[in-house]
């Protein structure tokens, strides 16, 4: 049996000083994080698709996934970073178009499939899924944080599952790189400041015991807020798989140093 559905929400966010707001979209239950910034409304729309599919008698096909949609932002630059985690590039980042890309992206999950059980068909009844999400994390001071998660099962020991992050400056219209916001990124000092907060954040979880690196590198994959700058490491990058992703949190009073006088003065607004 086969159900195919089309999601499509819009959201129009207010700027209303300093206090939390919440939209919650049936299908998704999403929360959208409060928007402090200088442009005076926020329009944010989104699109999903769902899908599923009956392959063989045991296996089952389905296949979910939700972006947003910008009206706002017409820097293409922007917009084709935006959308670049997600492998989706377009001439027009319009939701009929987004909304088309995640249908050929859905088409072609359930053909893939399909061409896999040639090899293996599965004995017991089981679901494949492909899933990915596109959230607002936070809007402030013309900082623009988005979160992309995504999981998925093909068979298998187990799945897989990514969180990654990506910050951009609507006030330059580019994307925001590490080296924005530290002046020295020496491989060796970060190493122990990593290390050093990973352990102090671990108390009680046992990540550590499952640590697969001696130093932690800087990533890319980071946001931060007024008060701490946080960096995520899915699994594998530092750690075993079932110890699941690994946030780590700096205060940004420790590493005034490394901050750059710019960011400095964005965050204090």
């Amino acid at each position: 049996m086969r159900n195919f559905i089309v999601f499509s929400f819009s959201a129009f966010i207010f700027l209303m000083g300093c206090n939390q707001k919440k939209t919650i979209n049936t299908d998704l239950n999403a929360e959208i994080a409060p928007l402090n910034d200088s442009i005076a409304s926020f329009v944010i729309d989104s699109v999903a698709v769902q899908d599923s599919v009956k392959i063989t008698e045991n296996l089952t096909a389905a296949f979910h996934s939700k972006m947003l949609v910008f009206p706002s932002l017409s820097n293409k630059r922007v917009l084709d970073s935006i959308y670049s985690v997600e492998n989706i590039h377009l001439n027009s980042y319009s939701a009929e178009n987004i909304t088309d890309s995640l249908k050929a992206k859905k088409d072609k999950f359930f053909r893939d499939t399909k061409e896999s059980i040639k090899e293996w068909n599965p004995d017991f009844k089981q679901t494949w899924t492909n899933n990915s999400n596109m959230k607002l994390f936070s809007n402030t001071n013309g900082f623009l944080t988005i979160k992309y998660t995504g999981d998925g099962f093909t068979g298998g020991a187990h799945g897989y599952y990514y969180e990654k992050y990506k910050v951009f400056d609507l006030k330059k219209n580019t994307t925001l790189q590490l080296s924005d916001i530290l002046k020295n990124q020496n491989a060796e000092i970060w190493g122990r400041i990593l290390m050093d907060h990973f352990l102090k954040n671990d108390l009680g979880k046992g990540q550590s015991e499952m640590l697969l690196v001696k130093e932690i590198p800087l990533n890319t994959n980071f946001y931060f807020d007024e008060n701490n700058l946080f960096f995520l490491y899915n699994q594998y990058e530092i750690i075993a798989y079932a110890a699941g992703p690994v946030l780590i949190k700096i205060p940004l009073s420790d590493i005034k140093p490394f901050l750059n006088a710019e960011f400095k003065k964005r965050i204090a607004k």
